[in-house]
């Protein structure tokens, strides 16, 4: 018998639309199972595809949290080898690439697709919101493994490319728009999230022209975030990860974050406020174990348009007025540089860097233009001190992704010699 795990609470997603997400309490307690021979898609849908969606946060916060740590968003003050090796960028098969990445990311693909699996047999399959849910969650998770792993496993199959990994996220995220866009007004939040990530995975395929038509569908106000908990009993788990670690001395902001923006709230008010000699400086963008994490916005859908534009045309036009339109939004002036299109890129990706700090971005963004220089858009290339228990930090490597790890390979037999 097949089982399907069953939370009596599960975690929502809010919006800043007036059409918001289904939102439950935050905690997650007293699990029971459903039975999938009595599964019904119109009484336990919406319990399934949002007990799904909860592993899509965790794997999310997961790749924002220690994603954050190799694209230099962070600094790491942990004692850990193995973490000082991750944000060094140098990974070895005895790190946490699995409890950090693959694990987590794994777990929010196979639940949503089981979900999927479940719905997409309904009588109303062709307008349910819940099959919608699970199809963007399941995009979104797939797109959060090609930005994050060299290449990806999905439920015990074969190794998959980063492009094979987009390929599928593109075919989850244009499901969930079909059916969104049946359900009328109702599905209007899934259908702009679902969007924005179908503009995203596009852009990080390398496929301009859809990734800017997309990415013009998507109102300029709209906006999505990762509720999170801050409830004692479930916040190691689903309470904001990096405030979690913030207030445990863990993180750092890097020096390169520590510029006057307002999109950069540091504070260097903190008692005990020196490592290495340092002055202990810790981000102050969230505040609290029930501080939400922005997943996908109008916001980010004109950053893609406009990087679309620059890849696909070199027309930097919409790109410029991004950049001054963000730069006014931090309190920097005009934009004055070079207007050539890799110094426009530069540009953007440096706005972008300062829009979305901590939100589980970045690490795609510097995989995806490997041509502009890292330290023009707040990366630290090799050779910044980053905090670490000793003051002689690990040789600095170059990798910007995560290798399938050991105990994925290790037990596929697609591995297998």
């Amino acid at each position: 018998m097949m089982r399907i795990l069953k939370t009596t609470a599960v975690l929502g997603i809010a919006t800043a639309t007036a059409l918001g997400f289904t939102a439950c309490n935050l905690d997650v307690k007293n699990p029971t199972v459903i039975d999938a021979a009595t599964f019904n898609p119109n009484t336990d849908g919406t319990t399934l595809a949002l007990s799904s969606q909860t592993n899509l946060y965790i794997a999310f916060q997961s790749v924002a949290l220690f994603g954050g740590l190799v694209s230099d968003e962070l600094w790491t003050g942990a004692a850990r080898l193995q973490t000082k090796r991750l944000a060094a960028r140098v990974f070895a098969s005895s790190d946490d690439i699995n409890a950090d990445f693959f694990a987590p990311l794994s777990l929010a693909t196979a639940s949503n697709e089981n979900a999927i699996l479940a719905l997409q047999g309904g009588p109303g399959a062709a307008t349910d919101l819940n099959l919608a849910r699970a199809s963007m969650n399941m995009g979104f998770a797939l797109e959060l493994m090609a930005e994050t792993m060299c290449a990806g496993v999905i439920q015990g199959g074969p190794q998959l490319s980063d492009t094979q990994l987009l390929d599928s996220a593109i075919t989850r995220f244009t499901n969930a728009v079909t059916v969104a866009t049946a359900a009328g007004s109702a599905g209007a939040s899934i259908l702009n999230a679902s969007n924005v990530g179908l503009a995203r995975a596009y852009l990080q395929k390398g496929d301009y022209a859809k990734a800017g038509q997309t990415a013009a569908l998507v109102p300029a106000s709209f906006s999505v975030n990762v509720l999170t908990s801050a409830n004692v009993s479930t916040q190691a788990t689903l309470g904001n990860q990096i405030y979690g670690s913030t207030v445990g001395g863990q993180l750092v902001a890097p020096q390169r974050y520590r510029i006057v923006d307002t999109r950069l709230p540091v504070d260097s008010s903190r008692p005990g406020s020196t490592l290495n000699g340092v002055k202990f400086v810790a981000q102050a963008k969230y505040n609290g174990y029930g501080d939400p994490i922005r997943l996908a916005s109008g916001l980010e859908a004109q950053y893609i348009a406009a990087e679309a534009a620059l890849h696909g045309s070199g027309n930097t036009a919409s790109a410029l007025t991004v950049i001054n339109a963000r730069r006014t939004a931090g309190g920097q002036g005009a934009y004055g540089g070079a207007t050539d299109s890799l110094s426009v890129l530069t540009e953007l990706l440096n706005q972008r860097a300062r829009d979305f700090w901590l939100e589980g971005k970045k690490l795609g963004d510097l995989r995806r233009n490997p041509s502009v220089a890292l330290g023009s858009v707040l990366t630290d290339p090799t050779t910044d001190p980053f905090y670490v228990p000793n003051k002689t930090p690990p040789a600095f490597g170059s990798s910007f992704c995560a290798p399938i790890p050991p105990q994925e390979t290790n037990a596929n037999p697609n591995f297998s010699p």
